[in-house]
């Protein structure tokens, strides 16, 4: 009975670590995009894209469908933000 508890509690423990380190995955791109977004709308806008001036540069490619927003969407597929 012992070993069967502390087989339960091994197992239960490697579960809750898998859980957190899958969480807090967040990449560069996301954390940019998070800290850029002021408002909170799910966009960049060209005003908010001042704060870094890579993305500010390359702002009309990274908008791929023009309509003067980066999504999250286009900020994670971009090449131009790569590291």
């Amino acid at each position: 009975m012992r070993m069967y508890k502390k087989l339960l509690i091994v197992g239960m423990s490697v579960l809750v670590l898998q859980a957190i380190s899958s969480v807090s995955k967040v990449t560069a791109q996301e954390s940019l995009f998070i800290a850029l977004d002021r408002d909170q709308d799910g966009l960049i806008s060209l005003r908010e894209a001042a704060g870094h001036a890579k993305l500010l540069e390359n702002f009309t490619r990274i908008d791929i469908n023009e309509d003067g927003y980066i999504s999250m969407d286009e900020m994670l597929s971009s090449p131009f933000l790569q590291e």
